[in-house]
C-alpha cells in the first residue's frame, strides 16, 4: 500500500521539483491560463471567454475522474494557472485539491458543486442503495442553469479584459442551455416509461430534474454482487425497462448481463465529452427513442 502511494504521487514530487527549480521564470509566465478538471467544463470556459484564454484539462477523454492521478505534464501546467474550476467531488479532486493547492498557492478556485442542491442523500431503487454525493452536475441543463451565473462572475473577476466580452458570450450560452431545458421538459411530458438502467451512475441530476429514474449497475463504485445484478435483472422485467447506458470508461460486462436476461437495448454515451451541448441533445434523442 505504501509503495503504491509513492508511485501515484511521483509525479507530484517531480512536478515541484520542477517548479521550485524554474520558480522565478515560470512566475513571469503566470496567470494566463485556467484549469478545469474535465472535458464538459472547458466547454463552457470556451463559450464563455471565446477561446481567448488557454484551458487545461486534467482528466483526459477515456479516464475516469474517480480515480485519475494527474501527470507531471498537467501538474507542472496547473501551477502556472490563474485560475481552477471544477466540479468539488470527484474522486481525483479529493484526492489531490490539496496537492494542487499547494503546487499554486496563488490560484483561486471555484468549485461549481457549491452552486447547487447536490444529490447527497441516501437513495433506494429496487433493492440498490446509493450514498454519498454524486458530483455529475453538468449532465443536466436546468443544474448547469444553476451554476453558469457563478462561473461567469468568476472568469469576469479574474479576467476583466474580457469583461465584456464574457457578459456578451454568457446570454448566447444561457439562452442555449435555457432552450435544452425546455426541450427536455417538453421530453419528459411526452414519455410511456421512466425508468432506464446506466452502468455507472451518471444521470442522477437529468433524472432529478426531468422526472426520470435512473436505476445503476455499479453500487457504491463497485462492481455488483450476483444477487444485487439478479435483483436489477428482475427490476428491468417488471417495469418493461427497455434502456441500458454504458460509457466507454467502464467495464461492460455485467451490462451485457443485463441486457441478455431482458428486452433492453444497450446505448453507448459519453458524459465527459467536449461537445456539451450536442451530447445533450443526443442524450435526449435516445431518451426519446426509447422511452416513447
Amino acid at each position: 500500500m505504501k509503495r503504491n502511494s509513492l508511485i501515484i504521487l511521483f509525479p507530484f514530487f517531480i512536478a515541484l521539483t520542477y517548479i521550485s527549480f524554474y520558480g522565478c521564470q515560470s512566475k513571469k509566465k503566470q496567470q494566463n491560463s485556467i484549469t478545469v478538471s474535465i472535458e464538459p467544463l472547458k466547454y463552457f470556459v470556451d463559450q464563455l471567454t471565446s477561446g481567448n484564454v488557454p484551458v487545461n484539462v486534467m482528466v483526459p477523454m477515456g479516464a475516469s475522474p474517480a480515480t485519475y492521478a494527474p501527470t507531471t505534464k498537467q501538474l507542472v501546467k496547473l501551477s502556472s494557472s490563474k485560475i481552477y474550476v471544477g466540479i468539488g467531488y470527484l474522486g481525483f479532486e479529493q484526492a489531490w485539491m490539496n496537492k494542487m493547492k499547494d503546487l499554486n498557492p496563488d490560484m483561486s478556485v471555484l468549485l461549481l458543486a457549491k452552486e447547487i442542491e447536490l444529490i447527497s442523500d441516501e437513495h433506494h431503487h429496487d433493492g440498490h442503495d446509493h450514498k454519498g454525493v454524486d458530483p455529475h452536475i453538468w449532465m443536466s441543463p436546468k443544474t448547469v442553469k444553476s451554476f453558469l451565473p457563478a462561473l461567469r462572475d468568476f472568469l469576469m473577476k479574474s479576467f476583466p479584459e474580457y469583461r465584456e466580452n464574457i457578459k456578451v458570450n454568457y446570454s448566447s450560452l444561457i439562452k442555449q442551455v435555457s432552450n435544452l431545458d425546455e426541450d427536455f421538459e417538453t421530453m419528459a411530458q411526452n414519455l410511456t416509461y421512466r425508468k432506464f438502467i446506466i452502468y455507472h451512475p451518471a444521470l442522477s441530476y437529468l433524472a432529478r430534474d426531468y422526472g426520470l429514474e435512473q436505476l445503476s449497475i455499479e453500487i457504491d463504485g463497485k462492481e455488483p454482487s450476483p444477487r444485487q445484478l439478479q435483483e436489477l435483472i428482475e427490476a428491468a422485467n417488471r417495469h418493461n425497462i427497455r434502456l441500458i447506458f454504458i460509457q466507454q470508461e467502464f467495464d461492460q460486462r455485467n451490462a451485457y448481463t443485463v441486457k441478455e436476461a431482458t428486452d433492453a437495448e444497450l446505448v453507448t454515451i459519453n458524459p465527459l465529452d467536449y461537445a456539451w451541448a450536442d451530447n445533450l441533445s443526443h442524450l435526449k434523442f435516445l431518451l426519446e427513442k426509447h422511452l416513447k
